[in-house]
């Protein structure tokens, strides 16, 4: 089981997943933070939020009355707003295009990553024409 990241936006109180694990953003995450906040003075790292993880490694149990991580993550959880996310994902992408970037020693995962921060921009952009917020949760 490795571990991924899954776009997420929340709207009046309930988180929605876009469930597609993003394996490469979580494993190129400490560059891209600083491809992020080079690019747009946002910081990628600020929208991972662990509720989840910390629930499933640190046997945490949920508050009553709640079913699932995702009630957790909505009440306690880290959210920016969507507008914010569409900008900063917009500039890291066109940063890394226009730099042609590496990512990765052995095999360039350049295409991966592209791929996954447009599909992540798509979700965002969906959220903010909701007025909704966004993150990314860490998922194990």
């Amino acid at each position: 089981m490795s571990t991924v990241l899954w776009a997420n936006r929340l709207r009046d109180g309930v988180v929605e997943s876009d469930t597609r694990d993003k394996y490469a953003l979580y494993r190129y995450s400490r560059k891209l933070d600083s491809v992020c906040k080079r690019s747009s003075g946002l910081s990628f790292a600020q929208l991972c939020d662990t509720t989840d993880l910390r629930v499933n490694l640190e046997d945490i149990s949920l508050p009553d009355g709640m079913s699932s991580t995702d009630e957790l993550m909505a009440r306690e959880g880290v959210w920016q707003p969507a507008e914010e996310v569409v900008r900063m994902l917009a500039a890291a992408l066109a940063e890394i295009r226009e730099k042609k970037m590496r990512f990765g020693l052995l095999k360039n995962e350049y295409e991966t990553v592209v791929a996954e921060l447009e599909e992540s921009l798509c979700y965002a952009e969906a959220a903010a024409n909701e007025g909704a917020q966004f993150n990314f949760s860490v998922v194990m």
